[in-house]
């Protein structure tokens, strides 16, 4: 996952603070999809070779192989627009994930939002951390790694305790 933060300089118009979450992407849609092009061609003339040397079980595996490789970048594809931002600023906390076509967006008064990071019962449970006040929580940085988490956390809580 990248993340990104960003501390700005006072102006109350301007974030105080923001944090952006997205998902590490190697290559674009588009290189992805060119990559897929040329997997298929050079897939399908080593299968189409065999089946013309009579080995016509090749293609059948060919066709699988392509399909589950394929379902494997479509969904990389989809999930390269995923993002979470997370926003403190002025008198509010806001929080919007980005999923897919859904975005969902929780505010929450900066004064009383508290950062909550619950470690998990067992060493391979994931800790969780929730933002939230007033008794509305929302989960934040679900893709991050356990340690980037508790990050994200102290610095949430060092915005929210100092006002920056």
């Amino acid at each position: 996952m990248t993340v990104s933060v960003e501390i700005g300089p006072g102006n109350p118009l301007e974030a105080d603070f923001r944090v952006d979450i997205r998902p590490n992407a190697s290559m674009s849609p588009r290189g992805l999809a060119v990559a897929m092009i040329c997997l298929t061609v050079v897939c399908l003339t080593i299968a189409l070779s065999f089946l013309s040397l009579g080995a016509w079980p090749v293609l059948p595996f060919a066709g699988l192989e392509l399909f589950t490789v394929g379902m494997a970048v479509g969904y990389t594809i989809r999930r390269s627009g995923d993002c979470e931002v997370i926003l403190v600023s002025g008198a509010d906390v806001t929080v919007t994930q980005s999923s897919g076509n859904k975005t969902r967006k929780y505010t929450f008064p900066r004064y009383w939002a508290r950062v909550h990071l619950v470690r998990g019962p067992g060493r391979l449970q994931r800790s969780r951390l929730t933002l939230g006040s007033h008794g509305r929580l929302v989960e934040i940085g679900t893709d991050l790694a356990d340690v980037e988490r508790s990050e994200l956390a102290a610095e949430l809580k060092q915005v929210l305790r100092t006002g920056i």
